[in-house]
């Protein structure tokens, strides 16, 4: 188990990269932490893993209680934490032109996929401070990045959040280490409410994807801080060798 002993909290656990992640790090070893809306989904994705290695808060994250709810979770089992992945995020509706997106789903979207982030980072970074090579992951977009018509707020979003942990890395110099991962095309119930006329089948599965996480969340990573890294690079790569990708 590669990442027996990491301490890693993840967000939107409950379908998705998000499910594939807790359920990859538990496997892996990690003592996992993860929240979400929806309980009878945190069950799915928790089942069949070690109880005493996986836990579950239900609730919003752009809700204070929920955030503390998180907090009082892990400080109640461990006095730190090493790995946090933002991965939670919502859509908003799809292809929908700037001038007519409506402004509850704009608030919402960026809610959501930004403020929530931040002020969960708030919440955590006593315990960050306290673990070991703390690491802090958000999960980006191609169209943070490369924007495209009619992708809205999710876009402007991730935008955000790219700059935030561009940011959070120049910050955090002396602290631990930052990173964007934008996972690509991933076959996820997301992307085909996005596009509807995707197969599925021709895009990597969220498992596929996993190895660049499993290689950050490594007490030994050698990638800078502030990299911002594309997992579809990642697919087949083994995770697990110390140092970067020999050809990254």
């Amino acid at each position: 188990m590669h990442l027996d002993g990491r301490r890693i909290l993840v967000t939107g656990g409950s379908s998705g990269i998000g499910r594939a992640l807790v359920r990859g790090y538990s496997r892996e070893g990690a003592r996992v932490w993860t929240v979400a809306r929806r309980p009878d989904h945190l069950d799915q994705t928790i089942a069949g893993l070690a109880a005493d290695r996986t836990h579950t808060v239900t609730g919003d994250l752009t809700d204070r209680t929920t955030r503390q709810a998180i907090v009082n979770s892990i400080g109640s089992r461990t006095p730190g934490l090493d790995v946090v992945v933002h991965a939670a995020g919502i859509l908003g509706p799809p292809h929908t032109p700037l001038a007519h997106y409506p402004e509850d789903a704009w608030r919402a979207v960026f809610e959501v996929n930004m403020t929530a982030v931040h002020l969960l980072h708030q919440a955590l970074v006593h315990l960050l401070i306290e673990g070991q090579h703390p690491t802090v992951i958000g999960v980006s977009s191609g169209v943070g990045r490369i924007s495209r018509a009619g992708w809205g707020m999710y876009a402007v979003s991730k935008f955000a959040l790219e700059g935030w942990l561009e940011t959070l890395a120049d910050e955090w110099k002396d602290v631990g280490r930052v990173y964007s991962v934008n996972p690509g095309g991933t076959a996820t119930g997301m992307r085909a409410a996005a596009l509807l006329d995707e197969d599925p089948t021709t895009i990597p599965a969220t498992v596929d994807i996993l190895p660049v996480f499993f290689h950050l969340a490594r007490p030994g990573c050698r990638i800078s801080s502030g990299a911002r890294l594309d997992a579809r690079d990642w697919i087949g790569v083994d995770p697990w060798p110390d140092g970067a990708r020999p050809d990254f």
